[in-house]
């Protein structure tokens, strides 16, 4: 049980790989915090998981820091702590790229981009006053060294490694 008596939080929780994260983090003996836009799904999802787990509805399209502390609260209210975060929450659109709807493009940097930035900085807060040596884990991307044209406003919301492991395309 690497993870007994750990808190977690993952956002993007009611399906797929947010919810299998979940589950592993129960598995492998943490509390969880399921977080996601869809309410009644990441409701029953915690609930199906049990008393170590709990949720927490958010659009993270609207995100800003209130949001964000308000995220992290949720942890630290009904488990005592957060050790862990695993940013997972993402959202894709398709058009040409001379077509990309500025509106599409702006919801999908402050999903992918914008909410783990405040989410970790919220939940670093709270780390480092209670001296916790936790995670924040932010998924990302094969788009983020391998972009599909049709999906730029996701491309730039994965980046790429500025270390030069993944090279910086500049001779």
């Amino acid at each position: 049980m690497k993870h007994q008596n750990k808190v977690a939080l993952v956002t993007g929780a009611a399906q797929g790989l947010g919810l299998a994260c979940a589950e592993r983090f129960l598995a492998d003996g943490a509390k969880v915090v399921l977080v996601d836009v869809q309410g009644e799904k990441v409701k029953a999802q915690a609930e199906r998981l049990g008393e170590k787990a709990t949720w927490y509805a958010a659009d993270l399209s609207e995100i800003d820091s209130a949001m964000a502390a308000a995220i992290v609260a949720k942890a630290v209210d009904h488990f005592g702590s957060i050790d862990i975060v695993l940013c997972n929450a993402g959202v894709i659109h398709t058009a040409d790229f001379v077509d990309f709807p500025e509106d599409q493009f702006d919801r999908i940097q402050r999903i992918n981009l914008k909410s783990p930035f405040l989410i970790g900085q919220a939940a670093a807060r709270v780390m480092i006053d209670r001296g916790i040596k936790g995670a924040i884990i932010n998924m990302s991307s094969i788009n983020a060294i391998l972009a599909n044209p049709s999906a730029v406003g996701y491309a730039v919301s994965k980046g790429e490694a500025t270390d030069g492991r993944y090279g910086s395309g500049a001779d």
